[in-house]
Formats: structure tokens, sequence, C-alpha cells
């Protein structure tokens, strides 16, 4: 793209998920998406091997309740292949110890009440509350399993996410805190995307005919001649462009510096987004009977949970037969204590993690990758819902959509997208 680009119907400020929903529902405008990343699709960014087997560096499966995921993947010919394994994901986080196990049955049995009694988000009791304080006065490695399922679910921590979140993250649903009416569910089962999770992205991005620009920050949006100037710099510099609207699908904290002119409720809302980092660790492992390899171990930490999950997270299929992925991720608690460590020590303790439950890839590992994501998940943190509807609201021919303003997942995003491409198009002569 040169340095002057004509005028545009809409700037998309974004190529995550939602900002490719909602270019995807414009696509008929002349538009453009700019994204700051060398790679489209955000937090879907996987690695596809030579041989197939792909690396998920961020978001990982598609769930029952994602219907709207489903829908959009269908439309653009991303292939979703059934996933049994996840069926079996709490195993990775249950203790060993009965009482312990029995306690936290108990937790479950209260949460799962109070996901029953549908009330207003803003009550103090579920949205000033830390959920590690709800759960009051029980053991130590309850409080820590708890804890673990809040880093894995929303990378966060539970003293962090308050028991309104917390009621929104628990279960076999994560679009609604609430149970006692049923939520839509499409008929594949929990699912993985063919190739990778980003195969879904480029499948959006190809749908709007490739109108997309790479390491493009943008640095400054401002009201202009009836729409809005957005100045970006790339590899050949800074430019700017005018739209007669935007489409901000940037990150909350980021929307807030860059866009000039919005109220002080807008920024407000905003800045009151909180955000957990996360750490992805991938593990590419060969067949059985491949030649040994002894991949390299040097030091970690020796008081980290490198692991929380027990490796659930990974491709499909027979490791024996044709070798694998794990994918492992590291929620906020736990990233932020080897965020600035050298990589060579994260993939050292995830492997020995690797090691100690499954000793018969020791001499399989041929490739692990560590990706840092410092905007990881909107947190669903105390004191959240106060300011949550204001996220959404346009402000001019500004259009707000991303993850933070509907639910902390894929769902969310193309859900927000799809919504604020909706108001854009309301507000078209």
């Amino acid at each position: 793209m040169g340095r002057v680009m004509d005028r545009l119907d809409f700037a998309v400020l974004g190529g995550g998920v939602a900002g490719l929903t909602a270019a995807y529902l414009l696509r008929d405008q002349d538009l453009h998406v700019f994204d700051s990343a060398g790679h489209i699709g955000g937090r879907t960014r996987s690695l596809t091997q030579p041989d197939g087997i792909w690396l998920n560096t961020g978001a990982q499966y598609v769930s029952t309740d994602r219907v709207k995921v489903v829908e959009l993947a269908d439309a653009v010919g991303a292939k979703l292949l059934s996933d049994h394994n996840l069926e079996e994901y709490w195993r990775g986080l249950y203790p060993e110890h009965p009482d312990t196990r029995s306690e936290i049955e108990s937790c479950i049995e209260r949460i799962t009440a109070e996901q029953a009694r549908r009330r207003p988000s803003t009550l103090p009791e579920l949205d000033d509350q830390p959920f590690d304080q709800w759960l009051g006065d029980v053991s130590p490695d309850t409080h820590r399993f708890f804890d673990r399922w809040c880093q894995v679910m929303n990378s966060g921590s539970s003293v962090e996410i308050s028991l309104y979140g917390a009621l929104w993250l628990w279960g076999d649903q994560r679009s609604s805190p609430w149970t006692d009416r049923p939520v839509p569910r499409h008929d594949r089962g929990d699912c993985v995307f063919e190739g990778g999770t980003n195969e879904f992205t480029k499948a959006l991005a190809r749908a709007i005919g490739g109108r997309v620009s790479l390491r493009s920050r943008v640095v400054s949006v401002s009201a202009s001649d009836g729409g809005y100037v957005v100045e970006v710099d790339d590899d050949s510099g800074r430019h700017r462009v005018w739209a007669r609207g935007v489409v901000c699908a940037l990150p909350a904290p980021v929307a807030a510096a860059v866009i000039d002119g919005l109220p002080d409720w807008k920024v407000q809302a905003l800045r009151a987004v909180r955000y957990g980092r996360f750490l992805a660790t991938n593990i590419v492992v060969s067949p059985k009977g491949s030649p040994p390899t002894r991949y390299p171990l040097t030091s970690a930490r020796s008081d980290v949970v490198y692991n929380l999950d027990t490796f659930v997270f990974r491709t499909p299929g027979d490791f024996d037969e044709h070798g694998g992925c794990f994918h492992t991720i590291a929620g906020d608690p736990t990233a932020r204590v080897v965020w600035d460590d050298p990589d060579h020590t994260i993939k050292t303790g995830t492997l020995r993690a690797l090691f100690r439950l499954h000793p018969e890839y020791r001499d399989r590992v041929v490739r692990v990758e560590v990706q840092r994501w410092p905007l990881g998940m909107p947190l669903y943190s105390v004191g959240r819902m106060k300011s949550f509807d204001q996220l959404a609201e346009p402000v001019g021919g500004a259009y707000f959509c991303g993850d933070y303003s509907w639910a902390s997942n894929m769902e969310g995003a193309a859900l927000s997208g799809e919504r604020a491409a909706t108001q854009a198009r309301q507000a078209l002569p």
C-alpha cells in the first residue's frame, strides 16, 4: 500500500476476529483493515508445518456454544474438526486427594446454585466481590484449584475475577453467567479448526478480498470533513487515510489512547477494562519410531507451574502414528513471573512438566515455540460490569467491537463485530 489511500467508507482498526467479522459483514462497502501485527487474526495466530501439524499460539478450540463462529466458518470455508479430547478437560485440574475433590464439588454446587438465580450484573454481591473471597474458608488446595481454573479460562487470578465473572466462566458454556435459560448450540460438538485457529481468520480476510494492511499501526484517529482521518505508521512511514466511518476493534486501552475527542464516559469505560497477559508454549513431537531427538534442557524456575492442565490441549489424532503438538497456556498470575525470562527457560520448564507426565516423549520433541500475549484476555475483573454497557456504544461515526465488549472469547469477539457492522450499516445514508 502506498503513502496515500483513496477515501474510504470504513477504516477497520484491528484485524482480529472482531474486526474481520465486521469487515466481512460490511464487505460490500469500500473498506480497509489495518493491524499492527505481522500476521492476520490477532490471538488466533497459528503456525503450520509442512507435515500438516499446526501450533495454536493463542485461541484453541470452538465449544458447542460458539454458534456465530461456526456460522462464519461455514460461510468462508474454514473447516472444523470434532475433538473429543476436550471432554476430559477437567481431569487436568482436579487434585488427587479425595477430601479436596469433595470440597471442590461442594463449591461447584454453590456455583451452580448461584447461576440458577438470574439477577442484575452490577449488584455488589456479584460485581464487587472477588471470587476467591466468595469461596470463603476452604482449604488452600481448593483455593489453588479455582485460581488455576481462572488462569486457564480467563488469564487472571481468582483474586482479580469477580463472582459474576466466575459464574460467566463456569460450566459447559460461556455465553451467559446464567443457566435458567438455554443458550444456542451448534451441532458439531467441541471442535478445532483444521490447520489451526488462524485458518478461520485467514479465510475471513480472503472473503473481504484481502483488503488488509499488516504492520500498520494506528497512531491517531480524529474527526475531519464529516468523517475521520486515520494516521497509520507502516514500513514506508506515516500516512493518512480518510474514512466516512471507523470500526474500532483495537484493545480497549489502545482505543482510548488513539481516538481523539472521545467523551469522558467513553474514555473511562475503555480504560476500566483490564487485561490478563498469557504465555503460550507449543511442543511438537514426532511419531513413535522416528529417529530419537534430545531437545536441549537448560534451566527453569523450580517454583513455577509451567503447565496447569496436564497438556489436554493438543492437535487431534494419534501422536504415536502421526506426531502432533501440545498447546499449553499460562495465565497472568504465572506468566507475569516468567515474562522477562529467556525463552529457553520457559521451554525447559514446560518440557520438564511434559516429561514428568509423559516420559515416552523425552526423545520425540522436535520443536518448541513460545508466544507472549501482553493484552491477552479481557478479565472479568471486580467492578467491570459498572461501565460494561457503555463499551459498545458508538460515538459519532466510530463503532466499537472486541471481546472486551461482549464476552471474553472468540464467540464474543465475533458477535461484537457483527453488532458494530449492524450499527455502521444503519448509519449509512
